[in-house]
């Protein structure tokens, strides 16, 4: 029992592919069916009369519309022929998760648990590779915005958890409930993190504006998500965490950068300043930001939303580091000053 492939199309926006197959209800319940479980789900299994009724249509033989498989790899140019893309999908459906489907594989799961499901019958199924976790969120968001039960931010959240493993770098996420538990300071909050990586897709500072209703402001993150440059940019999240993780070795730069307000910053401002900023030593950039903090401490309070104000000049700063960096306290002040 295994995957029959029919289709393979080039994805040129997420640098990958998408592939039309076909397999039976068995192969599914083996392989796709424990995927749900590797997400802090998605959606939560749903018992609703419409899914009642699929169960009793599945049992009846009818045809389910395909689900939607997700993988990420990156091919070489010479490997990026039908077969070795297949061969990558058929060895690796455990790394892969469910990005369209999940109500129905939960159906299909308690289908098969009643008398005359037939486990031969056909399944279809379309595989999407893309090449980086970027590109593959970006692809999510623009299938499912406008969708109420899975907000752009909800879905970052899930890859958080899914993707973020950090083999082989020294950050550490915590949930909100262990870092009250545990006294965790070389960690990060999950949801600090989270908000991050939000900002850094969307290339914005403004995330999480108590003005606007919750509702609108997930569409309005998604919006500045589809409008983004992530498809074409040379940098990837992972990316940044790596400076993040270089930050890391100074006890200083450690503690500033695990503020909130200063992480959603320099998510933003690093995105288009990573490569230069891999070649800066450790030392040189904690000199560089104890100038901006005296900067930045003559800046009048009470005249300024303060959080607002730190994650915009924050992001400025990184955005130009190759020229701030070099001005002194005054002339990084007459700067700055300019931006608020």
């Amino acid at each position: 029992m295994s995957l029959d492939f029919y289709r393979l199309d080039t994805d040129t926006v997420i640098d990958g592919f998408v592939v039309t197959a076909s397999t039976q209800y068995q192969f599914a319940l083996d392989n796709f069916v424990p995927l749900i479980g590797r997400l802090d789900i998605q959606r939560d299994a749903l018992n609703t009369k419409f899914y009642n009724r699929l169960e009793d249509d599945i049992v009846r033989g009818c045809v389910m519309p395909p689900i939607t498989i997700a993988l990420i790899h990156s091919f070489p140019a010479k490997k990026r022929n039908p077969s070795d893309i297949e061969e990558f999908i058929s060895k690796n459906i455990e790394n892969a998760f469910v990005l369209d489907g999940i109500q129905r594989l939960n159906t299909l799961r308690r289908a098969s648990e009643r008398d005359g499901f037939d486990f031969n019958r056909a399944i279809h199924v379309n595989f999407v590779i893309a090449s980086s976790r970027d590109r593959l969120l970006y692809r999510m968001i623009t299938l499912n915005n406008g969708q109420k039960p899975m907000s752009a931010r909800h879905q970052i959240d899930v890859l958080a958890d899914a993707f973020f493993d950090f083999d082989g770098i020294d950050l550490k996420l915590v949930a909100e409930k262990g870092k009250g538990r545990v006294r965790a300071p070389e960690s990060f909050k999950k949801a600090d993190f989270v908000k991050g990586y939000v900002a850094y897709l969307s290339g914005s500072v403004n995330i999480d504006n108590q003005k606007i209703i919750e509702e609108k402001m997930d569409e309005l993150i998604a919006s500045k998500i589809i409008d983004s440059d992530i498809p074409t940019s040379n940098v990837e999240f992972m990316d940044v965490v790596e400076l993040v993780n270089k930050f890391s070795k100074s006890d200083d730069l450690r503690d500033w950068i695990r503020v909130q307000n200063n992480f959603i910053g320099f998510c933003v401002g690093a995105k288009s300043s990573a490569a230069g900023l891999k070649s800066v030593k450790v030392n040189s950039i904690a000199e560089s930001l104890n100038n901006f903090e005296q900067a930045f401490s003559s800046i009048n309070v009470s005249k300024v939303n303060l959080g607002k104000v730190r994650r915009e000049l924050v992001a400025y700063f990184f955005q130009n580091y190759a020229t701030l960096s070099k001005l002194d306290e005054f002339e990084l002040l007459d700067r700055i000053s300019d931006r608020i």
